[in-house]
């Protein structure tokens, strides 16, 4: 909503239906409970608090009834969405206030008197002073509230963005004619491309095999039992108490572990040496459990979730790599933990393609390759981040391409090569590609070109009708905005473990 909330006599009838559509039992028998409404975060000490007359439920009442005006339904899957927005509305209208306080503005009462005369009006338009004086003064007192707040926030708005008087553009930034001229050259040049994909899915087994094969510790397997608990003390407690005899281990397990790495009995579930390792806070404890011996129990070692005891239940297992589970764990380590390696695989096989592609052509060098995808790329231009302003590149058929659009290395490749030149091997998307330019902006100007009468109605319009960015560039300021607001250490954000704790955690 571009000028804050403008809030009308409904409001409050609005606000209860608000209220019964959206607590849920947790929340009303917490809210119940507290003196104060559920608090979402604070923008420099100043709450944002779910209660009755605060500025994020009349933003919530707001977009219910917006959601409603729409022939929708407040259900259990859009109700999140509609808190979020309540929330980063009050968030902004916190900041936005702030910023105006400090500026020292005030809203003028004529501007005031001036919007409240519309509100009270004759059969013929006019305002009307008997209608005036019969209404009732509590709606005359929130109508005037209203449309303070609505002109006070709409300030900020206006100063920042911009607004329209009659034809002309008032306040804001303004866009001056270099400005629109470069965006007009921008992305002018378009470039077509031949594109060869080699899929990284299909990592040779053999190659799997030669990895497991030169680092067979990594695919070791131990017989464990663990127990985590939240912090060292406890930790170091169970362990003396199991020392003392106290206690078994099992037992212990059963009464002390959030068994976070274990199934129901305490089993070490992910027990390949590179799986302990990657639990570890500090890689250099592994051995400190892979040379325990059997039935010893470890020092408290620190886990990525708590503090973690282990206790050796047996000799450890070497891997076979005859069996097809050990391949399974190789290809699972290589393909999450060592992606370069494949990634080098197929880069190399790439270079040796772009050989074959220039000693003959790029067609019939694919074709000597069993993993070689050739793709036709349509003419695009250089878009970083593919912006609303100016056309993209079509990445809806070839999958690969889908972060194409902020892949700097694919870009920078693509935007400097020459005619016919070949790209190096590019990463992008888990695969490899290999870039030939096929096409130059002048060949693709000549393929468009149009009879010179077209071209000079074209130019005609075009001095009719300047290149106009505003409404774009306003979005993009807004959007701006916003994230430096969220990003600020004035903001405290508990919104989202608050809603859930409160409206999607039913078992409190």
């Amino acid at each position: 909503m571009k000028k804050g909330v403008l809030y009308t006599i409904g409001a409050s009838v609005i606000l209860v239906i608000c209220f019964i559509a959206f607590v849920l039992p947790s929340s009303l028998s917490r809210t119940a409970q507290q003196q104060e409404g559920l608090v979402f975060g604070k923008y420099n000490g100043k709450k944002i608090s779910y209660e009755y007359g605060s500025d994020f439920t009349e933003f919530l009442s707001q977009y219910a009834q917006m959601l409603r005006n729409q022939g929708q339904e407040i259900t259990s899957s859009n109700q999140y969405t509609i808190y979020s927005y309540a929330f980063n509305s009050t968030v902004v209208k916190y900041a936005q206030e702030e910023a105006l306080k400090n500026a020292g503005y005030e809203v003028p009462q004529d501007s005031i008197n001036l919007q409240l005369k519309n509100y009270f009006k004759d059969s013929d338009g006019k305002f009307s002073m008997k209608a005036y004086k019969q209404a009732d003064p509590s709606y005359i007192e929130n109508l005037t509230k209203s449309i303070k707040e609505s002109l006070y926030t709409g300030r900020y708005y206006d100063d920042c963005f911009g607004t329209t008087f009659g034809k002309k553009t008032i306040f804001g930034l303004k866009s001056p004619k270099a400005e629109t001229e470069f965006l007009d050259s921008f992305g002018q040049e378009k470039r077509a491309f031949k594109m060869v994909t080699f899929d990284t899915a299909n990592y040779p087994q053999e190659e799997q095999l030669k990895y497991g094969k030169a680092n067979p510790d990594k695919f070791t397997k131990y017989d464990m039992s663990i127990i985590t608990v939240d912090d060292k003390d406890t930790a170091n407690k169970v362990i003396s108490r199991i020392t003392k005899g106290q206690i078994t281990f099992e037992d212990a397990i059963a009464e002390y572990s959030d068994k976070n790495y274990s199934d129901s009995d305490g089993k070490l579930t992910n027990n390949s040496q590179y799986q302990i390792e990657n639990i570890l806070k500090d890689k250099e404890n592994l051995s400190a459990v892979t040379a325990l011996a059997k039935d010893e129990t470890s020092a408290a070692i620190e886990t990525l979730m708590g503090w973690s005891i282990f206790k050796n239940k047996g000799d450890a297992t070497k891997p076979d790599f005859s069996n097809e589970d050990t391949l399974k764990d190789v290809q699972n380590y290589i393909s999450i933990y060592e992606t370069s390696i494949i990634e080098d695989y197929f880069a190399d096989i790439a270079k040796n393609f772009i050989k074959d592609a220039k000693a003959s052509d790029l067609d019939s060098a694919a074709a000597n390759y069993e993993n070689a995808v050739v793709e036709d790329l349509a003419a695009f231009p250089l878009n970083y981040g593919s912006s609303p302003i100016f056309e993209k590149m079509d990445t809806s058929k070839i999958k690969v391409l889908a972060t194409a659009d902020k892949n700097e290395d694919f870009l920078k490749q693509a935007f400097s090569l020459k005619l016919n030149d070949y790209s190096d091997p590019i990463i992008i998307g888990g695969d490899v590609v290999v870039l030939k330019y096929v096409e130059t902006p002048v060949e693709v100007a000549e393929a468009t070109e149009e009879s010179d009468e077209t071209a000079e109605a074209e130019e005609i319009a075009e001095e009719a009708a300047p290149s106009d960015y505003s409404s774009q560039l306003v979005q993009f300021d807004q959007a701006t905005t916003q994230d430096v607001v969220f990003q600020s250490p004035k903001l405290e954000n508990n919104f989202i473990s608050v809603y859930f704790d409160n409206f999607m955690n039913t078992s409190n």
